[in-house]
């Protein structure tokens, strides 16, 4: 293959590590950390279609010399970087729906089209999960710990749990036994509001009392 001119030398990309693996259920959060990737780096127009792949040959003279537009060079570089970094962070089992699929944009695509009416579904889930949501046998400190996993979830995919409602999950999950502290809680919240991170507290310490 030649190559018209350097077509590498105003385009470097560091290898990037992907933390969120997609395994079929978290979609939302999964492409949460692709997004704001692909936009640094300039990337989202290859991905989206907005930037189309340039012609092979930028004159028919080059064509009869095998000679590669440059541009057409570094959009297949961008493009397959991308690929590879969409592949790296896909679990083992997702993998293999992809295979033929030979560019960023048809893996994106496709992944898009199967999961992400799915992952609707997941937000509607978590919600109703967090308004329903009891303590049972759980130790308080657990509870609020599941409780907020919860929230983080829906953070996650840019769904933030205000922290007056978290706290209404909260108390309304609450066994009996903090009956005293629901309504103490309740009365003060009229006069002035709490983070989730004091209220945390406060009810850890009504707990050991």
């Amino acid at each position: 293959m030649v190559v018209s001119s350097n077509a590498f030398a105003t385009f470097n990309l560091p290898t990037q590590v992907i933390s969120i693996k997609l395994d079929g259920t978290n979609f939302l959060a999964w492409s949460a950390q692709l997004i704001p990737l692909f936009r640094s780096y300039g990337l989202m127009g290859i991905v989206d279609g907005s930037n189309p792949c340039p012609s092979q040959y930028s004159s028919d003279e080059l064509c009869d010399q095998s000679v590669f537009n440059s541009a057409y060079v570094v959009w297949q570089y961008k493009d397959q970087t991308v690929l590879g970094w969409i592949v790296s962070s896909l679990s083992p089992s997702i993998v293999s729906t992809i295979y033929g699929l030979e560019t960023s944009r048809l893996a994106w695509q496709d992944l898009n089209l199967r999961f992400v009416a799915l992952s609707t579904s997941r937000i509607s889930l978590i919600k109703r999960k967090l308004q329903s949501f009891q303590q049972g046998s759980m130790s308080c400190q657990s509870f609020q710990d599941e409780v907020k996993s919860l929230s983080d979830e829906l953070l996650a995919v840019g769904k933030p749990v205000e922290d007056f409602d978290l706290i209404l999950s909260v108390l309304n999950g609450l066994n009996s036994s903090f009956h005293s502290f629901v309504t103490t809680y309740m009365l003060f919240a009229k006069e002035k509001s709490m983070s989730f991170s004091d209220f945390h507290a406060e009810l850890l310490n009504y707990d050991l009392m």
